[in-house]
């Protein structure tokens, strides 16, 4: 490991701060809204739909997916997805560029979510989510309401902009690590 860069685990701990400071910032607005935009924004689903990408974002989307990380290693059988990644871009390449890096994996991400539900003719109001198999997915709506008072683009902005930021406090890691090892 580069000693001029953090470790996984200290990029896991410092997202999980960073993470819990925007929550703790948020929870007060939920009570009384103090910024100049609709309160509707502050939605508590919109607040946990973006909590919950950015968890996803800083554990499996990692910019660190260009080597053999703790994010590459957590997708199990389907890591050989991210292998072209560690062979066309170099550690700290494009995938650690504050705007580059984010479009890739989020691009990757959306693909890969898009393509099996395309190949099966399902989108995702056609997923059968009475059945007994998708337990799990009927929980879930039920637990964001995405049908009713979340509108799919809304829940949409908010993932993607947790998935965003949890890459973003990466780099910003990266970058005042690498000030302070420079200084010493």
């Amino acid at each position: 490991m580069n000693e001029n860069l953090p470790g996984g685990k200290t990029h896991d701990k410092f997202n999980i701060i960073v993470l819990f400071i925007i929550l703790l910032g948020l929870f007060p607005l939920l009570e009384r809204p103090l910024l100049p935009f609709p309160e509707s924004y502050l939605e508590s689903r919109r607040i946990t739909v973006f909590s919950l990408a950015y968890l996803f974002g800083t554990f499996f989307l990692s910019p660190d997916l260009d080597i053999k990380s703790g994010p590459y290693r957590r997708w199990g059988a389907l890591k050989v997805i991210w292998r072209p990644y560690q062979r066309l871009f170099g550690h700290r390449g494009v995938l650690h560029h504050p705007v580059f890096g984010p479009i890739i994996l989020s691009l990757t991400l959306a693909f890969m979510l898009y393509f099996p539900l395309a190949l099966l003719d399902l989108g995702v109001n056609r997923i059968p989510v009475e059945s007994a198999d998708f337990a799990v997915i009927t929980r879930l709506k039920a637990l964001l309401d995405l049908g009713t008072n979340l509108p799919p683009v809304w829940a949409g902005v908010a993932a993607l902009l947790g998935l965003v930021l949890s890459m973003e406090v990466h780099y910003l890691l990266d970058f005042i690590w690498g000030k302070v090892r420079f200084l010493k």
